[in-house]
């Protein structure tokens, strides 16, 4: 098990959200801050899950709809709040936003027997408080953001 999602014994700390009719679990080690009613700016011709580029810290930051990004699918999800994910502590790191409807708390989870955590961005579903709750590997959305963009990763 990738010891980034959860520790040895299975159990991590996790931002769970709500982006449409999903409920999500993001690893919170990734989480750099939550901001309530981010402005974006659409980029025409861009991918369906592109909300919009913002402005943090000076530099510009990709908008991306969370509920896009796992169900491949539109839908009409409100966008309250844009969670913000960093993809390393060095000085130029860049970051991603997510956009949801709701941050809910932050949950301890513990994973079962997941996927191929270093290729798959839905690692597992689990069960918490009697609602299906789809587990996301964020390190993967990262590197493939960072591939996407042409720069490398590391």
């Amino acid at each position: 098990m990738n010891q980034e999602i959860a520790g040895d014994d299975g159990h991590g700390r996790f931002l769970l959200v709500r982006a449409g009719s999903l409920r999500c679990a993001l690893p919170a080690f990734h989480v750099v801050r939550i901001v309530r009613q981010l402005r974006c700016h659409a980029v025409p011709g861009s991918r369906s899950h592109l909300v919009g580029l913002a402005q943090y810290g000076g530099d510009p930051l990709p908008v991306l709809d969370l509920h896009v990004l796992v169900q491949g699918s539109l839908s009409n999800t409100r966008h309250h709040s844009t969670v913000i994910l960093g993809r390393g502590q060095e000085r130029g790191h860049s970051v991603l936003g997510l956009a949801v409807d709701e941050v809910v708390r932050v949950v301890n989870l513990t994973l079962g027997n997941a996927a191929d955590f270093d290729t798959t961005f839905v690692v597992e579903t689990v069960k918490f408080e009697g609602e299906e709750v789809m587990v996301l590997n964020t390190k993967q959305l990262l590197q493939e953001e960072r591939a996407d963009s042409g720069a490398k990763y590391g």
